[in-house]
């Protein structure tokens, strides 16, 4: 009897990490995916600006040295 209810026990608490464990990596997905498609937006702002630099004013972005 006492070897069931530990059974169940850990059986109930490994289920029980489980779901949360899948929880916590959905959860951080969401979060990713929301951060990728704002910083994905802002590239694409920036992106238009630097062309309205260089087709109006000759602007040049700044190279990597």
């Amino acid at each position: 009897m006492t070897t069931t209810i530990i059974a169940l026990t850990l059986i109930v608490g490994g289920l029980t990490f489980a779901a949360g464990a899948f929880l916590a990596s959905e959860i951080a997905v969401r979060v990713l995916r929301r951060r990728e498609r704002l910083l994905s937006e802002e590239r694409k702002k920036l992106n238009a600006a630097w062309r309205h630099l260089r087709e109006v004013y000759g602007v040049k972005k700044p190279t990597k040295r």
